[in-house]
C-alpha cells in the first residue's frame, strides 16, 4: 500500500561533521522519500527575538563555564533552557504530521520531537556519561533543570539510536530510559575510504605512528609524546605523524601537520603502520574507524566508544588513559613484529566493514524504523 506522508524531516546543527553523511544515509535507506532538512543554528538565529531574553538566561546558567574558558559564547547561547524550550516550540513550523512521515534528530542537545510525528534520535552522547570519565570534574554539570530536558529528549523519542554500546548502558543507567527503546546502530567514516586499497607502509614495517585529532590534551597527545619519547630509545628510527593537532613537539623523528583536508588525511593513513590515540575522553572518535577501514593495529584507550571497535590483542591494544609508560611498551611490541601489525590490521578491516559503515547504520536505521511504523522491512514505501 502507498504511503500518503512523502518527506522525512532531518534535524541537525548546521556544521555537525556527520550532516552530509547522515543526510546521505537517509536518502540511501529510505530511497522512497525526499528529504527536509532542517539546522536548528539557522531556525535560532532567524528568531531573533528570542536573544535578548535569552542572554539573561546565559548569564545565569552559563556564566561560571564563560569565566572559565570552559565553553564558548556561541555554544552557551543555544544551551539554554530557554532556547531549548523555544526551540521545541518552534518546530512546529516546521515539521508536519501531514507531511512527514518521521523526524530524524542528530545529537542531543535540544528536543525537535513534534506531536503526531514519529521521532527517532541518533546520538554519540549524554551529558551524564561525563561522570563515566575520571577527569570529569562534576562541578561542571549542567543544573539539574537542563538533565531533566534532556531526558525529555530521549522520552519523547520513538527511538534512540546510538554510536556505541556505552552509550546505550548509559541512556539506561542514568536516564531510566527501557533497553527496548534503545538500539545501537554504530556509524560510518566520514572520510572516503572506497579506494584506500592495500596499505602503502613496507609491509607494515616503515615504522610510522599515527595521531589523528585536534584536541591535543583530550586525545592524549602529551601523554602520546612521552610515550614516543621512550619509544625512540629501543626504536630509534621509529617516525610520528600527528594530523589535525598543531601544537609543536619538540622531538625527533616527528611531523606535526596540523589541519589536514580528508584526502590528504586517506594517504597519511596509508603510509603509516600504526594508529595511536590515547584519548581521555571520546564521545565515539571517527578517526579509529578511518583507521580500521585503512587496515592499521590500533593503539587507544578504554574509554567511551573504543572498546567497542578495539579488542585488546585482537586488532590492537588498549591501555588506560593517562599511562605513558604502558603506551610505549605496546607500540614497541606492535614496531617489533609487522606480521603482528599486519594481522591486528586485517581485522581491524573486518570489523569496521562490519559493523562502520553507513550503508550498515542506514540499513539497521531504516529495518527498526519500519517495524516502528508497523511497515514490514522489505515493504517498498511509494510517495
Amino acid at each position: 500500500m502507498a504511503h500518503e506522508l512523502g518527506r522525512i524531516a532531518l534535524v541537525s546543527t548546521y556544521n555537525h561533521l556527520s550532516r552530509n553523511s547522515m543526510e546521505q544515509m537517509l536518502k540511501a535507506g529510505f530511497p522512497e522519500y525526499e528529504v527536509d532538512n532542517f539546522s536548528v543554528d539557522q531556525i535560532v538565529k532567524s528568531h531573533w527575538f528570542w536573544f535578548p531574553r535569552n542572554l539573561w538566561y546565559v548569564a545565569k546558567e552559563c556564566g561560571r563555564e564563560l569565566l572559565r574558558g570552559q565553553t564558548a559564547p556561541r555554544h552557551a547561547f543555544f544551551r539554554t533552557t530557554h532556547t531549548f524550550g523555544r526551540l521545541r516550540a518552534a518546530m512546529q513550523q516546521h515539521i508536519r504530521p501531514d507531511r512527514h512521515l518521521f523526524s530524524f534528530q542528530m545529537q542531543s542537545l535540544y528536543n525537535t520531537s513534534v506531536p503526531g510525528v514519529p521521532h527517532f534520535v541518533y546520538t554519540d552522547h549524554t551529558h551524564l556519561s561525563n561522570l563515566n570519565y575520571s577527569d570529569f570534574d562534576r562541578r561542571h554539570l549542567r543544573s539539574p533543570q537542563w538533565i531533566e530536558l534532556e531526558r525529555s529528549i530521549y522520552d519523547n523519542a520513538t527511538v534512540v539510536f546510538t554510536r556505541s554500546t556505552d552509550i546505550q548502558a548509559d541512556l539506561i543507567k542514568y536516564y531510566g530510559i527501557p533497553a527496548e527503546k534503545i538500539e545501537c546502530v554504530y556509524a560510518g567514516s566520514n572520510v572516503d575510504v572506497k579506494n584506500a586499497g592495500e596499505p602503502d607502509n613496507n609491509g607494515y614495517s616503515n615504522r610510522q605512528i599515527l595521531f589523528v585529532g585536534v584536541d591535543w590534551l583530550r586525545k592524549g597527545g602529551a601523554e602520546l609524546t612521552r610515550a614516543f619519547r621512550t619509544v625512540l630509545e629501543s626504536h630509534p628510527d621509529a617516525q610520528l605523524v600527528i594530523a589535525g593537532s598543531a601544537t609543536p613537539v619538540d622531538l625527533p623523528n616527528c611531523r606535526v601537520l596540523g589541519n589536514v583536508n580528508a584526502s590528504e588525511l586517506s594517504r597519511y593513513y596509508s603510509q603509516s603502520s600504526i594508529f595511536c590515540l590515547p584519548t581521555k575522553r571520546e564521545p565515539f572518535g571517527i578517526a579509529f574507524v578511518e583507521a580500521m577501514m585503512h587496515r592499521l593495529p590500533i593503539v587507544g584507550t578504554r574509554v567511551g566508544a573504543v572498546p567497542d571497535m578495539v579488542e585488546d590483542g585482537v586488532n590492537g591494544f588498549l591501555v588506560e588513559p593517562g599511562q605513558s609508560d604502558t603506551l610505549a611498551r605496546v607500540l614497541c611490541t606492535l614496531l617489533d613484529s609487522p606480521e603482528l601489525c599486519r594481522q591486528f590490521g586485517q581485522r581491524s578491516h573486518e570489523r569496521a566493514v562490519e559493523r562502520y559503515t553507513w550503508a550498515g547504520t542506514g540499513q539497521r536505521i531504516r529495518s527498526r524504523i519500519l517495524k516502528e511504523l508497523g511497515l514490514a522491512a522489505d515493504t517498498r514505501l511509494t510517495a
